[in-house]
Formats: structure tokens, C-alpha cells, sequence
């Protein structure tokens, strides 16, 4: 009878066979108190009240049987007691359940698979053609989507210009390939960059190049937007590739909403005001930032019925708009000059329908 793979699934008892199996094969004397801590489900002092132990024991033994099979009797060594019991593998094979682990890997892949066949709806599909164009199953993602039985869909518009040059702008950001960019900002002249890129960003359905841009400023973070490339980018090989300093767009983007930062602008708490339940609820599952934090929840105030909350950010058009997308549904508390800036901008509106 062939034995049912011991990694396959998604729940408790899969997470903690990796764990486990890690801990046999280091061949170093462990307890249970080592794996539910490597996995992170120690909650408690008393292990038998840890959420997952039960299945951790049932593990062990349906682990001492695949081992017995495929290395042989007394491949495990055990000492202690019952409290502090500590077992150790001592078998010939270094890797006695490699079968099942490959098994485990190729479903893995071809659980993607299936996800990328269904993604033309969520992906640009000038993405999945680059990378997928010499793949004979290519024909099966456009069947799908020609058909409309993708089970991934986005109400994001995939067809913006220039989004054809996703792929190999990814390539040049991996591959440290200096570009040369035609480019065309905003009401501004049209011009020629040697372009180091770094990363790319999409906010609200559109992309953003981010890198180095000689003889420009900023020296780092240069953002250009895809759709204002005016034709596709040149590889340029009489320039070394200048990289971003360690960590630097993490810190960049730490306390932006979207992709824009104005020169100087430095982050500042922001409290807001929620004055209906379903907006409070509608901010606190879909957050504006991810710093946001819940100061007084949705009620019965004596000043009025609202929910309050903060957030550490960068005053951008990005997080404006966040706001204002909202209506009368939330407020700027504070500070005083975020609220008056808020202040103009809504009488600015006012106006227009007067």
C-alpha cells in the first residue's frame, strides 16, 4: 500500500512535518518544544495547551514509521523523561523522505501553474506573453482568457500604454543593465536619460520606473511613469550600473501613500475622523497606510457619533485623494495646517458646483 505523502496539504499538520522533518534531519538531539517553537505556535508555558501539539505527537509517530521503513529499526534516539524527552535521527540516508519532498515541490509547481494559466485577468497579458513565449502552454492562458474563464479578474485597466514594457524593464533591474530613456514629463520638454533602474511600482493601476538618472535630482528614486516613455528604452554599455544605497527604497516609500514625494516634506500623525460606522469599518479593513492605528473605535461620543484613527505619513496628492475619495465620511482632526489645507481644498470643490 503506498504511503500518503506526510508534506502534502495546507494545514497545521503540513506546516509542522517541514519543521519537524528540518529537526530530524539536523541530526541534533531536539524536543517538542523545539518544533512548536520553530514553528512559532509556543504560545504557552505548558506545551500540551500549545495550539498544534496534538498533531505534533501524531507527526512524530507517523514520521518513526516512514523512517523504519526506508532506513530500518533504531534510527531514532530518544533520552529523558516525559516532561523533557529529546530525540535524535542517527540513520544511515540523509535524506530518507526525499521522494515525498519532491512529490510535495512538483504539486507546489504545478498548483502555480494552474495559477498563472488563470491569471491573464490580474497580470498584463504582455507579461505572461514575454515570459511564456516560447511555452507551447501559452496557447492555453490566451484560450482562457479569449473565452472568459479566468477565475482571477481585476477591475484595474491592463491595457495602459507602455505596459508591454513591464518585462524588460524587470530584466534591466535585474540583470543591472544601464538604460537609455526617451522621456516626456508632465508639461515639460522631452528628454533623453541614462537611466540606472532600481524598482518598479504600481499604485492604482499605473507603473512607475524608479532608479538613478545621471545628471538629474533627486540622485536616487528619479520616478518615471511607463505611459510617458516615448518609445521603448535602449540598453546602454558605456555605463557602469550606480546602485541605490542598502535599504534605501525601504525607507523611501516607509511613509508614503502611492509613489509621490514632494522635496522637504517630512511625515507627520495625521488623526481622522470617521463619522459613519461603514466608513470606519471600510478604513480599518482596507487601511489608508499601514501605520495606521484605531485611537477611539466607532461610537457614541459626547461631542457626536465617530471613530478616530491615526496615520504616519507624508501630506501627498496620493493621500489627499485617499481622503477626499471618502466625502463626507471622514475628517482631518489634525494638525491644524494638514486640516486647513484640507480645508481649502474641499471650499475649492464647493465652488465648482455653486
Amino acid at each position: 500500500m503506498k504511503r500518503q505523502n506526510i508534506f502534502f496539504g495546507r494545514g497545521k499538520q503540513a506546516e509542522l512535518a517541514d519543521h519537524l522533518y528540518k529537526r530530524f534531519m539536523s541530526r541534533q538531539w531536539f524536543s517538542y518544544d523545539d518544533v512548536m517553537t520553530d514553528s512559532g505556535k509556543k504560545e504557552y508555558p505548558n506545551l500540551s495547551s500549545c495550539d498544534g501539539y496534538g498533531e505534533l505527537k501524531k507527526l512524530f509517530g507517523i514520521f518513526r514509521k516512514a523512517f523504519i521503513e526506508k532506513v530500518g529499526n533504531d534510527c531514532i534516539e530518544t533520552r529523558g523523561n516525559n516532561k523533557n524527552k529529546q530525540f535524535r535521527y542517527i540513520g544511515d540516508d540523509d535524506d530518507p523522505l526525499q521522494e515525498m519532498r519532491i512529490a510535495k515541490t512538483i504539486n507546489n509547481l504545478q498548483t502555480y501553474w494552474e495559477f498563472c494559466q488563470d491569471s491573464a485577468g490580474f497580470f498584463p497579458m504582455s507579461w505572461l506573453e514575454y515570459f511564456f513565449k516560447d511555452c507551447h502552454d501559452l496557447l492555453n492562458i490566451k484560450s482562457k482568457k479569449n473565452k472568459g474563464e479566468q477565475a482571477l479578474m481585476s477591475s484595474l485597466d491592463r491595457h495602459l500604454k507602455n505596459i508591454d514594457l513591464l518585462p524588460s524593464l524587470y530584466e534591466a533591474i535585474k540583470n543591472r543593465q544601464v538604460l537609455t530613456i526617451k522621456y516626456k514629463p508632465f508639461d515639460e520638454e522631452e528628454r533623453t536619460l541614462t537611466f540606472h533602474p532600481h524598482r518598479l511600482k504600481e499604485f492604482n493601476g499605473r507603473w512607475h520606473l524608479y532608479g538613478h538618472a545621471e545628471n538629474q535630482t533627486p540622485e536616487f528614486a528619479y520616478s518615471i511613469a511607463l505611459d510617458r516613455i516615448v518609445e521603448k528604452p535602449k540598453r546602454y554599455f558605456l555605463s557602469k550600473h550606480k546602485d541605490a544605497p542598502e535599504n534605501f527604497y525601504n525607507q523611501y516609500f516607509e511613509n508614503l501613500v502611492g509613489v509621490s514625494h514632494k522635496e522637504g516634506e517630512e511625515p507627520k500623525e495625521i488623526i481622522i475622523r470617521a463619522h459613519s460606522n461603514y466608513i470606519f469599518k471600510l478604513t480599518e479593513t482596507k487601511r489608508i497606510h499601514k501605520s495606521q492605528t484605531t485611537i477611539t473605535e466607532y461610537g457614541h461620543n459626547d461631542d457626536g457619533e465617530y471613530g478616530d484613527f491615526s496615520v504616519f505619513v507624508e501630506v501627498n496628492k496620493e493621500f489627499i485623494g485617499r481622503i477626499l475619495q471618502m466625502g463626507a465620511g471622514l475628517e482631518i482632526v489634525s494638525p491644524p495646517d494638514v486640516r486647513q489645507m484640507f480645508k481649502e481644498e474641499t471650499s475649492r470643490l464647493f465652488s465648482l458646483y455653486q
